[in-house]
């Protein structure tokens, strides 16, 4: 029974600490704050402490397949205004707002009318924003779309978190690792099989070991 137990908790451990995981529980918030609202599209940023930036996390609608991954200033937009005060802000007429940059809703492909941002805040530290592009705010009232929103900006706050964290234990966990062994740890993650893996640590091992013996310098000493 104990092992029974120790085996379920270290399969969950190995879950939560699993980015597949929170990319999905991150994707699955942001399409459900779009659904919610009926809206063109959602997106989660992550602020990034190292370089000082908000980094887009996850899209759903417009402009999605285009979005992950691409930065902004913490100072910039919407978005950072909203990061930076803490306040979330329901925008009707977003081309009449001077924090509203147009500039950069273009280079997205999709310039809303109206926009929705909440501070993703955890232990009230801001680590994140949730915006929502064009969402039908009658069906609910303004006041109940907004504390929808909020609630919503909760679930993500708490999502963000558990990613932030397992990202640093996997970075931590990699420290004095060999690059052998994080090459292999890297590959694993693709999905490859164990044989896969092997044949291609192997290869290269053959490789850096032939050119090694010709004087050429590696990463892999």
């Amino acid at each position: 029974m104990t092992l029974g137990i120790s085996d379920t908790l270290t399969s969950s451990l190995g879950r939560l600490l699993r980015p597949s995981e929170h990319d999905e529980l991150l994707r699955s918030t942001v399409r459900l704050a779009r659904l919610t609202f009926t809206a063109a599209a959602a997106s989660v940023f992550l602020y990034d402490e190292e370089r000082d930036r908000l980094v887009f996390e996850a899209a759903s609608g417009e402009g999605e397949d285009r979005l992950v991954g691409v930065a902004i200033p913490t100072g910039r937009g919407v978005a950072g205004w909203v990061f930076q005060t803490g306040e979330t802000l329901l925008l009707s007429e977003v081309g009449k707002d001077p924090r509203f940059d147009r500039e950069f809703a273009q280079s997205t492909g999709y310039v809303p009318e109206v926009l929705m941002a909440a501070p993703l805040e955890l232990d009230d530290r801001a680590i994140g924003v949730l915006e929502v592009l064009d969402p039908t705010i009658s069906t609910f009232g303004e006041m109940t779309a907004i504390d929808l929103f909020t609630e919503l900006a909760n679930q993500s706050a708490i999502t963000l978190a558990l990613m932030a964290a397992a990202r640093s234990l996997t970075r931590s966990a990699h420290e004095g690792l060999t690059p052998w062994r994080r090459l292999e740890i890297t590959l694993s993650r693709t999905g490859a099989s164990d044989a896969v893996v092997d044949e291609l640590i192997q290869a290269l091992s053959k490789f850096v070991a032939a050119t090694s013996a010709r004087g050429v310098p590696h990463a892999f000493g």
